[in-house]
């Protein structure tokens, strides 16, 4: 049976779109398509429209088309899975594998300080935004937001160790 977990740091990996076959396979939209991590996991915590948090061990995960294909244990059949349409397939960020040198992950990088080249305070990196063609860093400046391109021409260095991103 599934257990409740209240965990508020969430790392939100997938969508369920729609149940998948009459079994009880959920059809998921990932977030990082690239990703391999799905495949992988353990258990996945799936966050409900109205915020409840609960957690499944993963019976199987495989690539199907441009989804993923989640069957979880007890979650036996159709009815089942559409209860669940709707809701995040989420990790916490402990279930996360390390990143490799020189890289990190996006979810890091809220909360750091913007700074310029000379090193002055810009603002704060309130959100990321990975839209299709560009990764976006929101900073909040004391003039308002602005979305920053994660492109080399705009972000200089990126240093999670520092707290700082050089814009």
């Amino acid at each position: 049976m599934p257990e409740a977990d209240g965990s508020s740091e969430l790392i939100e990996l997938a969508a369920v779109v729609r149940s998948h076959g009459l079994r009880g396979e959920l059809l998921l939209k990932p977030f990082n398509p690239e990703s391999t991590l799905l495949s992988e996991l353990k258990h996945v915590l799936l966050k409900a429209r109205d915020g409840t948090v609960t957690r499944f061990e993963v019976e199987d995960a495989r690539t199907h088309g441009d989804g993923q294909l989640l069957a979880l244990k007890g979650v036996r059949s159709r009815e089942a899975s559409d209860a669940l349409r709707g809701s995040l397939v989420c990790v916490t960020r402990a279930d996360l594998p390390a990143p490799e040198e020189g890289e990190h992950y996006l979810v890091d990088l809220v909360g750091l300080e913007a700074r310029d080249a000379q090193g002055e305070l810009v603002g704060k990196v309130e959100d990321v935004i990975d839209y299709p063609s560009v990764t976006c860093f929101v900073v909040v400046a004391p003039e308002g937001k602005r979305e920053v391109p994660n492109l080399p021409r705009y972000v200089l260095a990126i240093d999670p160790a520092a707290g700082t991103v050089t814009v």
